[in-house]
């Protein structure tokens, strides 16, 4: 019995060898390699979220006058000069009597007149006196205008200071001629002298104010047609009228809008 014993300690202290030693030795082994290769890193972080290109801003197209406002006789800026000519007998609807000092009875269509009407009040709060001889003329007496002058210095000479019929700024409604005093012919009225008058100073730093331009200004007779008149001035508007002035107090209706000028087609 004691030997069975011994025997049987014996075997179990050499199993307990052989797993001591197989445990061992595991230890000692070297890991094995994973069978997916490790990536290796970027020299640069991957962004999650993608790039967005600059918005593009288009430039909005400056924008452009409708033509028809030059020739719709409604509009403050219907052009009457020597390559546009007005309709046939026209007549303004709404021509009234415009409130401010006359040589002889003058009338003007209704948003010129009240324009007309508060810038002789300015001028008068500055102790300047306005007047006026002519405002709106009909075709006929325009006709009857630059046949006299045609008959006194030639058609040449009449192209320069008159217009004709039908061609006539006047006609518009619109414009009107400044003078001093009594309105006669003494070498200051419908003389370019009137530009160093009082009503000229003034109309020349102020018109614009209230609308008005001169409309046939010092050096331009090739863009306008006529020569200098510093006493004509004509209503479009206190917003163009500024934006005229403003450029040059010598700038033209046509250069600003880029309005055909000069002389007859024909």
């Amino acid at each position: 019995m004691k030997r069975l014993l011994s025997v049987v300690l014996i075997l179990l202290v050499f199993l307990l060898g052989i797993g001591l030693f197989g445990m061992l030795k595991g230890k000692n082994q070297p890991a094995a390699e994973s069978s997916q290769p490790t990536a290796e890193p970027t020299s640069e972080p991957v962004s999650s979220v993608e790039p967005t290109e600059e918005p593009v801003i288009e430039e909005t197209p400056e924008p452009t006058m409708d033509p028809s406002v030059f020739t719709d006789t409604n509009s403050l800026l219907v052009v009457a000069n020597k390559k546009h000519r007005l309709p046939e007998g026209y007549v303004p609807a709404d021509l009234v009597s415009p409130e401010i000092a006359q040589v002889q009875a003058c009338t003007m269509r209704a948003p010129a007149a009240e324009a007309i009407k508060a810038m002789a009040e300015a001028a008068a709060a500055d102790g300047v006196t306005l007047k006026i001889s002519s405002a709106y003329r009909g075709e006929d007496y325009q006709r009857q205008l630059y046949n006299g002058y045609s008959a006194s210095y030639g058609t040449e000479t009449a192209d320069t200071i008159s217009s004709r019929p039908g061609y006539s700024d006047h006609q518009t409604g619109l414009a009107a001629d400044f003078v001093e005093q009594d309105g006669s012919m003494n070498g200051i009225n419908f003389n370019q002298n009137f530009e160093n008058t009082d009503s000229g100073i003034w109309l020349r730093d102020h018109a614009h104010e209230y609308g008005f331009i001169m409309r046939y200004p010092k050096g331009k007779q090739e863009i306008t047609g006529y020569a200098y008149e510093p006493w004509h001035f004509r209503y479009i508007g206190v917003d163009y009228a500024t934006a005229i002035y403003d450029t040059d107090v010598f700038y033209t209706f046509e250069e600003y809008f880029g309005v055909e000028g000069g002389d007859y087609a024909d």
